[in-house]
């Protein structure tokens, strides 16, 4: 239960709030984010009716929305405390960062709040010129992108980050009952049928037939489920 307790423990100490829209491209990288710290992620609408103070770090996120970050997110910043810690990121159309996240970052010094770091990467755009080409940055952000994401994390804020759980050895696919809630949602999202409910509980039955694509991993929000991959595989 020791690994149990420290997932709800990072639950409670950390939230990413993104407003992504259009595309959904900021939510990919908020998603990924929100893997390595093993947290929430919710909307400005939602942010506004809970208490941040209860939060040690807060990350701030949306698309950047003629010249900066969302609205909604901006006038958020209003609700956070100076201690905690705030990391900010972006996607974006202009190849480059330039300075589009200035205005955020001026407000959150308003407040006497200190960013912590900054990332962001570009997106799928279908705005202005990009329309006659049918959208740029096609594709973006890509894998690349969000393990850059999750390393951006890693470094900035080590002492919060959640380690995957290891397959004791012998196991392609293992379950950590200590941590499962038994949603189900590995069992609905599995293409092998890998995955069944035995004595009330998420086990299980076909772990050679994995083909490691790993949408369980990516899917469990509890971070309950470990998938082994040897070289050969």
């Amino acid at each position: 239960m020791e690994n149990g307790k420290k997932v709800l423990y990072m639950q409670q100490k950390t939230l990413i709030i993104c407003e992504s829209m259009y595309h959904e491209n900021t939510m990919k990288l908020a998603k990924a984010m929100a893997h390595r710290l093993s947290c929430k992620v919710i909307g400005c609408d939602e942010a506004k009716h809970i208490d941040l103070a209860s939060y040690e770090v807060i990350g701030l996120g949306s698309g950047i929305y003629f010249t900066k970050h969302h609205p909604k997110l901006i006038d958020l910043v209003k609700c956070l405390k100076p201690h905690q810690k705030v990391f900010v990121f972006s996607t974006r159309g202009n190849p480059r960062l330039g300075s589009y996240h200035r205005a955020i970052h001026d407000e959150i010094a308003f407040y006497g709040i200190k960013v912590i770091g900054d990332f962001s990467t570009k997106g799928y755009d279908r705005t202005g010129p990009f329309v006659i080409f049918n959208g740029g940055n096609k594709g973006r952000p890509h894998e690349v992108d969000l393990q850059k994401a999750e390393q951006f994390i890693i470094k900035t804020l080590p002492e919060y980050v959640f380690i995957d759980q290891q397959t004791p050895k012998g196991s392609n696919v293992y379950i950590h009952h200590e941590l499962c809630n038994h949603c189900q949602t590995c069992i609905k999202v599995c293409p092998m049928d890998v995955f069944e409910v035995k004595d009330h509980q998420v086990s299980v039955k076909n772990e050679l037939d994995c083909t490691h694509c790993s949408l369980c991993v990516n899917k469990c929000q509890q971070h309950a489920i470990s998938i082994h991959h040897s070289t050969k595989e």
